[in-house]
């Protein structure tokens, strides 16, 4: 498939933001857009009749049942969401013969290594949504022949919601509040949603071969350190204070140094640059 001009892309979680950065990076497909209004994932039934009827070349799956207090809350919709949605899919992926592309997560990883975690790396989640996530990408990779999943950290970029970290902070700021405290001990590979979703392109259209990458931009920082390059890159009035994600009352177990490289691919250009180009695209 080392062309996709035309290829039929089914997107689950197309308002999300890998979903945007899939919308943006795969213009030469035909996309079509599932939102939730439009298709129950909770119902497998409403799932492969969608699938039945549109025949697509891929799917991707955009949708996560995210916040890590909202899935020790509801841990049951994390597990159907996070995993038992996804094995459907490698199933169907196998009935239908699409190719399976699917967005993992560096919460899989417990956090108390003292280096990039790899494709090869020992997993060991501490919380419900790492664990209900590792359960997906285990189910895909027993069940689907044909399949990638792309291990994310954390990720800036457009989207059609602001509920990760760098969004909340940014709407923070333009309500007007100028002292922000940032946790200065989570330690993560902030990564530009479009270079993650372009890399992923171009694995594909590559044909390398099935199976997991981690794909980020490449160094790691602190979620204080990210902070601190966007205030510089956008010249806002705010001050920020460094302080232990403990200050934070959180029900879940939090993974605190997660930063991904990969074994299989070159390095993406830095963060920092990344960000700079991500900046550029912002009204603030």
């Amino acid at each position: 498939m080392k062309r996709l001009y035309g290829k039929r892309i089914l997107i689950f979680g197309p308002s999300g933001k890998m979903g945007c950065a899939i919308r943006s990076v795969f213009t030469e497909c035909e996309l079509i857009n599932v939102y939730r209004a439009d298709c129950d994932i909770c119902d497998f039934h409403q799932v492969a009749a969608k699938i039945s009827e549109l025949v697509p070349d891929m799917v991707v799956n955009a949708v996560v049942y995210g916040g890590l207090d909202a899935c020790e809350e509801r841990p049951r919709e994390a597990l159907h969401v996070n995993t038992l949605f996804p094995q459907y899919l490698a199933e169907l992926s196998n009935k239908y013969n699409f190719i399976l592309i699917h967005f993992s997560t560096d919460a899989v990883f417990n956090g108390t290594t003292a280096d990039y975690h790899l494709e090869s790396s020992p997993v060991n989640p501490v919380n419900i949504y790492g664990i209900t996530k590792f359960g997906a990408d285990s189910y895909i990779r027993a069940i689907a022949q044909k399949y990638y999943i792309a291990r994310l950290s954390i990720q800036f970029g457009p989207s059609d919601k602001n509920t990760q970290f760098l969004e909340k902070m940014l709407q923070k700021i333009r309500d007007g509040h100028r002292n922000l405290l940032i946790s200065n001990d989570i330690v993560a590979s902030p990564s530009f949603s479009a270079d993650c979703v372009n890399e992923l392109k171009s694995i594909i259209e590559d044909e390398r071969p099935y199976g997991l990458y981690h794909i980020a931009n490449a160094g790691m920082a602190s979620l204080y350190e990210l902070m601190q390059e966007i205030i510089k890159i956008l010249k806002i009035d705010v001050s920020i204070t460094p302080v232990p994600h403990t200050t934070f009352n959180t029900k879940a177990i939090k993974n605190s140094f997660t930063p991904i490289q990969s074994e299989k691919l070159f390095p993406l250009r830095p963060w920092q640059e990344a960000l700079a180009a991500y900046c550029r695209q912002l009204i603030i």
